[in-house]
């Protein structure tokens, strides 16, 4: 029977009230699902609240249930060879419209709510510099700006910090506490506000930089940025990190976040805890901070499966 899912009530009401951008790969899924029903033998019109006869009332029905979508996951893998990646979307992209229907009462019970997805994938590339490279831009930095030192400042101070190119871009002067060494980041982060460290002599380097007198006459209206020279355009942090880098004979093209996860590298081989190096790089959760330290991979995934069975 052609078009179960795409002839239904379910997918129209979804279809209508669901932004183009998120429906291709949605309906992609759908289409799997409804070949997989086709050959599973369903007949009549679909009816999520109806899905399953009941044995004990003949004239009643159940609504579908979670054994559906293990059958269907299955189907993938198996019949259809579909990769890790591959089930972990697919899931994620039936659960989002079994939701939809939920939320919007379409349908009585969620038969995904609580479903676990074991396929959790996303090979991870390490792109941090080592230490022998992070000292190799350092000084050739030192040695194209003896003085004023804009660029050995700027990189020196994303591979201790950690911050990302918006909140690097977004820092004001204001929000470093030189006694304690500490940086508030409160503009441009990802998830909640933040305190992060600076090393002693990078605190020192910074205090020296902003009294130089090049550093006033770069500055902006008052606006208080400590990095003022970058601009308001999103791009120049990553402009001035792939140059200079590049000079400084880096063959690869390095990026701010590529910065990012060489501060992890350098907490970690430092010997810092991780969860302090969770709360340094702003992490909501702490699969996240590991996949940025490659040794730890694979605790990653462990802690990632064991969240999905919660």
């Amino acid at each position: 029977m052609s078009n179960l899912i795409m002839d239904s009530k379910y997918f129209s009401f979804w279809s209508e009230h669901v932004p183009i951008i998120h429906k291709e790969k949605v309906v992609s899924v759908l289409k799997k699902f409804e070949k997989f029903l086709e050959i599973q033998g369903f007949e009549g019109e679909l009816n999520f609240d109806e899905f399953h006869g009941n044995r004990k009332k003949p004239d009643a029905f159940l609504p579908i249930q979670e054994k559906v979508i293990d059958k269907f996951v299955g189907y993938l893998r198996d019949d259809c060879g579909a990769s890790t990646f591959v089930l972990y979307n697919s899931i994620v992209a039936l659960k989002n419209f079994f939701g939809f229907l939920y939320d919007n009462e379409m349908i009585s019970t969620h038969p995904m709510q609580d479903y676990p997805n074991h396929y959790y994938y996303r090979p991870v590339k390490n792109t941090a510099l080592t230490k022998d490279e992070c000292m190799q831009v350092l000084y050739y930095a030192l040695k194209k700006d003896p003085f004023f030192r804009y660029e050995f400042v700027l990189f020196w101070f994303i591979i201790v910090t950690g911050l990302r190119k918006t909140e690097v871009r977004m820092l004001r002067r204001s929000k470093i506490d030189f006694d304690s060494r500490r940086v508030f980041v409160n503009e441009g982060q990802k998830n909640a506000s933040r305190v992060v460290y600076l090393t002693p002599a990078l605190a020192e380097e910074i205090k020296r930089f902003i009294q130089h007198p090049q550093y006033a006459l770069s500055e902006r209206n008052g606006d208080g940025f400590l990095f003022n020279q970058l601009g308001n355009s999103a791009n120049s942090l990553c402009k001035v990190i792939r140059e200079l880098c590049s000079d400084a004979g880096i063959t690869r093209t390095v990026t701010p976040h590529d910065l990012r996860r060489t501060a992890a590298y350098l907490m970690q081989t430092g010997g810092i805890n991780i969860i302090e190096v969770q709360k340094q790089l702003g992490h909501k959760i702490l699969a996240t901070t590991l996949r940025y330290t490659p040794p730890l991979k694979d605790l990653a995934q462990i802690l990632i499966c064991l969240d999905s069975d919660k």
